[in-house]
């Protein structure tokens, strides 16, 4: 049976006929043994005889399966590392590089217009050089704010409360742990934020819950809306990402979403007690 599925396979991948004697373990089918065309079937015996084989093989396929995944997730993470890295050279080039380099003109400027004494020339370019600092430490902080939300310097409870003040939907927010790690909050930081955009945007949701619990050495993620529903997880859409931000800490990421019942995206984070 292959995993995660109800589908029987051969050995070799090629699916099984539906006619068969079912393989079962503890009254759960793990496979089934089907003959050629116009033989009598196996017996119950025999079948059962094959169970630990059959468990076995279905062990050993699902731990490929996961190894492929994650070798894809880590492909996805390095990819997306790579882009977000020349993301922020671009930004730091051509906004508050630039902004920088204008201040040192300006300043300079200044200094020549001081020794000729022009007072009012001068007002004018610290004026100017005052507003050219601020709109650079506004680019710096904006950009600073895409690599980790300074809300979190208070703990995740005040980052939440603060992704409720500028969420444009009210949000319902209980959150019942304080300290965890740095890469936990950071991750349950970034599914209640990246679940409730995708709320407001694409399932035009009114109301929206965000809750954070401990349930022994875990820090379980909860995000539901009462939207449009039938969200799935694309390749290479916000939902993907945060998967693999989630399973890059250990996680996993599950969504629900049938259309026109709402969208549940809930996070499960590993975190030793």
């Amino acid at each position: 049976r292959r995993p995660g599925t109800d589908d029987d396979t051969t050995l070799d991948g090629d699916p099984l006929p539906r006619e068969g004697t079912p393989i079962l373990l503890d009254g759960e089918r793990v496979g089934r043994v089907a003959v050629s065309p116009g033989r009598p079937p196996v017996s119950r015996d025999v079948a059962d005889s094959a169970a630990l084989l059959a468990d076995s093989v279905r062990s050993r396929w699902e731990l490929a399966l996961l190894v492929e995944e994650l070798e894809h997730s880590r492909a996805r993470l390095l990819s997306a590392s790579d882009e977000e890295r020349r993301r922020l050279e671009r930004d730091l080039h051509d906004g508050a590089q630039q902004r920088l380099v204008a201040l040192g003109m300006r300043l300079r400027l200044a200094q020549r217009q001081g020794g000729r004494g022009e007072p009012d020339h001068l007002d004018a370019l610290l004026d100017g050089s005052v507003h050219e600092l601020g709109e650079a430490v506004a680019e710096l902080r904006r950009i600073a704010h895409g690599l980790r939300p300074s809300s979190l310097d208070d703990g995740l409870p005040a980052a939440l409360q603060h992704l409720d003040r500028t969420s444009p939907v009210p949000l319902q927010i209980r959150c019942d742990v304080d300290r965890v790690p740095e890469q936990v909050a950071l991750a349950a930081y970034y599914v209640a934020h990246e679940a409730v955009a995708n709320a407001v945007k694409h399932a035009r949701a009114e109301h929206i819950a965000v809750t954070v619990e401990r349930r022994e050495d875990e820090v379980v993620v909860a995000v539901r809306d009462e939207g449009a529903g039938g969200a799935v997880i694309t390749p290479g859409s916000g939902l993907a990402g945060l998967r693999d931000r989630v399973a890059a800490v250990g996680g996993r990421l599950s969504l629900t979403s049938a259309a026109g019942s709402g969208t549940t995206v809930e996070a499960v984070l590993p975190c030793g007690s």
